[in-house]
Order: C-alpha cells, then structure tokens, then sequence
C-alpha cells in the first residue's frame, strides 16, 4: 500500500513536472510570438517614415524646378514646408528606433539628405543672383542627380534589411506555432483541463501567425503597387508638369514678350490642359491616401447656406457654362460639423455632375436638413438619370454612364470615388437614386460627432 502511494506520488510528481515544463515552453512561446508582433509593428512603421523621406525628396526636386523656371519667391514656401517635413520625419524615425541616432546607416541617412538641402538652397540663391540658366545648370547637373540617388539607394538598401528582419521573425513565428503544437500533444495525455489551456495557446499561436504571414504578404503587395504609383505620378508627371505650367503662365501674362490672338489662345489651351492634369494627379494621390486612412480630417462647424453658395459659385465659375436653374433650399440654422474644404470639394463634384449631364434648362436643386444626428445633403437634377445597372459601379474609379444621348458614355473620373472616401472618413454615407428619363438624386450624411465619440 505504501509502495502504491509512492508510486502515484511518484507519477503525480513527474506528470507535475512534465506539465510545468509545457507551461514553460508554451508560455515563452507566446511571449516570442508577442515580440515578434511588436517588432513588426515597429518594422512597419520605420518602412512608412522611409518611403516618406523618398516622397518628400521627389517634393523637394519639384518644388525646386518650380522656383528655377518661374523665380516667384511664393513658389519657395512650399519648399519651405517640406523642408520641416523633413526634419520631423527624420526626427519620428530617431524616436521610432531606438538605434537611430547612434547608428550609421542613420548619420549616413540625415547627411545625404542634408546634402540635398544643401544643394537646392544653393540652386534657390542662384537662380536669384545668375537667373534661370545657372540655377537650371545646378539644379541638373550630375552631383545633384546624385545626391537625390543617394537617398533613394540608401532608403531602398534600409528597406532591403527590414525585409529580411520581417522574413526573420515570420520564420520564428511558423517554429514558434509548431513547438506549440507539440507542447499541445503532450500535454492532453496529463489532463484535460491543461489540454483546454494548451488549445488556447495553440490558438493564439496559430492566429499570430496567420497575421504576420498575412501582413508580411500584404505589405509586399503594397509596397509593389506604392512604388508604382508613387514613381509614375509623383516624380515622371508631377515634376515635368508643374516645371510645364511655370513657362505657359509667364507666356500667359506676357513676361515673356506679347503673344498675338492665336499664340495665346493655344498657350491658355495648354495651360488649362495641363492644370486638369495636375488636379487629376492630385485627386489620385488624395484617393490613395484617403484609402490608406493617412488623409486628416480637420472637423470644425460651420453654416451650410453660405457653404453651399460658396460650392454653387465656384462650380459655375470652373465649368464657364451657362447652368442650368440652380435653387437651394437649407433648413434654418442648419450647420455640419466636417472638415470644410473636404466636403466643399464633394459638393463641387456632386454638383458639377449634375450641371454636366442636364440640360441648358434643366433644374438642380441643393437642399440640406439637420437632425440631433447628422446632416444631410442632397443634390437632385432632372436630367437624363442613370441606368438602374450603372448605379453599383457609379463610385468606382474611373466609372462610366452610358447617356441615352446616342448610347454614348461618359466617365464619371475619380471624382465620385474621392466623394465616397471623403464622407466615409467622415463616418458618414453616400448614395445615389435615379430613373432614366427623370433624373437624379446624389445624398450623403455627416454625423455630428467624431468617430471616436461612438462608445
């Protein structure tokens, strides 16, 4: 009998021992799998701050092409503005890591940048003692071409060593689910209430892995379509086409000798031309970063009468049209609580589709109501109306109608879609109801509280 006792003494000792050392090996697991989140987090953020010190260089080349062609000391304050940029980022990433500032990838780093700073002010301060010519000369000769190159290889070689850190920690993740697993297997042979405990684990293991995998495969992804996107608008159009437009205004205000009837109405064609281009270009970066929820949204309440005769005013001055009947009927004391210049550029969108596809005498109205919840606007015409099967594809980038005007189609461009993004970062809705034949009714709410007061 006393043997038997130490017996099951003996074995409640070791299945004792066996089920601590589990607990051990599963809980440092865990905590593995905790700081391998932790760093990619960080990882994540450090690749952000990089890829906006590229962007903000490409500003800097821009904005110092801008001041070479045009010499207006106004077109400096953008330069101003980034170079600040610059510094904050550059201070955001020392605080990010810990290493930053003693490291010499980052001394290296904030010297090249330095570099390139130094060589546009010497550009700026040509351009105002030697004129255009020798500003240009500086501006694109090869020591500045390469300073920018610098930055860029530097931030793609940083980037290169993330990358592998990430794949890193992936693999420690994918061990670190299967030591789990086996820590699960021998632990429900001991007991079942440990074989719940481990399955926890198992679950929180397997789950953790799935999200760095998936954000190590997004991230990939983004950062493919990013570069894209990014090296096509902001450096090969943005850059040539704002050095463009400097020369069409100096010809267009005759700094550069008096131009006959025709010569100017080409200039003024190109100029208009090349301004839509840039204002898409831009559209579709404030899309990109309405979508990246990196757009900030500056709430503030205000009166909706004269917002909306602000919007009326400036869409019958940019479509230079003859407008149809505009009305507009807003509820007394009627007031939103919004970012003013955001939801300015989605009433112009809104109402300058409705001006488009109406006739000469048409009518549009404008209306807006107000209840303890949100605001509500409304933008109807008695136009053609949409088609019940366009309607699902009408807030889509690049979109198209088909008028019944000779089947013809007409894009909707990225208007609709930046309309979308904006009322939504707002927190609120947008939506459309139409016939063919009777016309159409654009509607969208912004609520009266921030997204964070919502419990």
């Amino acid at each position: 009998m006393q043997l038997n006792n130490r017996r099951h003494l003996f074995i409640a000792f070791s299945l004792l021992i066996t089920l601590a050392l589990n607990a051990i090996v599963a809980f440092f697991n865990i905590k593995r799998l905790d700081n391998n989140g932790q760093a990619v987090a960080r990882i994540y953020t450090i690749l952000g701050q990089l890829e906006e010190l590229v962007v903000l260089t490409d500003d800097l080349e821009t904005e110092e092409r801008a001041f070479v062609a045009t010499g207006d000391e106004l077109a400096l304050e953008p330069f101003r503005i980034t170079e600040q940029k610059l510094s904050t980022t550059l201070q955001r990433l020392a605080e990010t890591n810990d290493n930053a500032p003693t490291s010499s990838d980052f001394k290296a780093l904030k010297r090249a940048i330095q570099n390139r700073l130094d060589r546009t002010r010497l550009v700026i301060e040509t351009r105002r003692d030697e004129g255009t010519k020798a500003a240009r000369a500086i501006s694109l000769s090869k020591a500045t071409i390469d300073e920018t190159n610098k930055i860029r290889n530097f931030v793609t070689l940083v980037e290169s060593r993330h990358q592998d850190t990430l794949q890193e920690r992936s693999d420690e993740s994918t061990q670190s689910a299967q030591d789990a697993t086996r820590t699960f297997w021998i632990a429900s042979g001991a007991n079942i209430c440990l074989l719940l405990f481990i399955s926890r684990l198992l679950w929180r293991a397997a789950r953790q892995n799935a999200q760095l995998e998936d954000a190590f495969a997004n991230l990939k992804r983004a950062e493919s379509m990013r570069d894209t996107l990014s090296a096509m608008l902001v450096h090969d159009l943005r850059t040539p086409l704002t050095t463009l437009l400097g020369p069409l205004h100096m010809l267009q205000d005759g700094s550069m000798g008096p131009l006959d009837q025709a010569q100017r109405e080409i200039v003024a064609m190109s100029q208009t031309s090349g301004e839509r281009l840039l204002e898409l270009i831009n559209e579709l970066l404030d899309i990109s970063k309405l979508e990246a929820g990196e757009m900030r949204i500056v709430r503030r309440k205000f009166e909706v009468s004269p917002f909306i005769q602000l919007a009326t005013r400036e869409v019958v001055r940019l479509e230079s049209i003859n407008a149809p009947h505009i009305s507009i009927d807003v509820q007394p004391h009627c007031t939103v609580n919004g970012d003013h210049d955001l939801l300015l550029r989605v009433l112009i969108n809104l109402l300058g589709n409705a001006l488009k596809f109406n006739s000469l005498n048409g009518h549009v109205t404008i209306s807006a109501t107000l209840n303890d919840q949100e605001t509500l606007f409304c933008v109807a015409d008695n136009g053609e109306g949409i088609p019940t099967d366009d309607l699902a594809k009408i807030f889509d980038k690049f979109g198209q109608v088909e008028t019944r005007k000779a089947g013809r189609k007409l894009s909707t461009g990225l208007g609709l879609t930046f309309c979308k993004l904006a009322v939504e970062a707002h927190g609120g809705r947008i939506w459309v109801e139409s016939e063919v034949g009777t016309g159409s009714r654009f509607q969208f709410t912004i609520p009266n509280f921030e997204k964070s007061d919502i419990k």
